[in-house]
């Protein structure tokens, strides 16, 4: 898995989580208990009002391993999100997902809530960049 902070928030004073694949070192089986700490950080900083984040996943730039093609512990995640955070959760942005990731993607999805399914974007870096604005 890649490295996951929370680095601020948006105009809503929403925490803002984002995750680079990039330098990823470890497979992400490994990285799950990480990103549930990152989530359990960012409920703590949202300010009195604020119940919901936004998740960026920047993976431009990443480099597939055999073992990352192992869809258990994304299904992990989508299970932690849709339990304890699904609320919590306001957007995802997920930029540049390589073609390795899409046939991931169409193992997992099935499996994904429709009223996650509707928070999730999927974007080119040019129109993450645009969204964000």
């Amino acid at each position: 898995g890649g490295e996951k902070h929370v680095i601020g928030s948006d105009l809503q004073r929403r925490p803002v989580i984002y995750m680079c694949m990039k330098n990823q070192i470890l497979p992400g089986a490994q990285c799950v208990d990480q990103k549930v700490v990152t989530m359990l950080q960012a409920i703590e900083s949202m300010p009195e009002g604020v119940e919901k984040t936004v998740h960026i996943w920047d993976l431009h730039g990443q480099e597939f391993r055999l073992n990352d093609l192992n869809p258990a512990p994304l299904v992990g995640m989508i299970q932690s999100q849709d339990c304890y955070f699904a609320e919590r959760l306001h957007e995802t942005i997920i930029i540049g997902m390589p073609r390795v990731a899409t046939a991931l993607k169409d193992v997992v999805w099935p499996l994904v809530p429709e009223k996650t399914k509707a928070k999730v974007r999927f974007l080119s870096e040019e129109e993450a960049q645009e969204h964000i604005k």
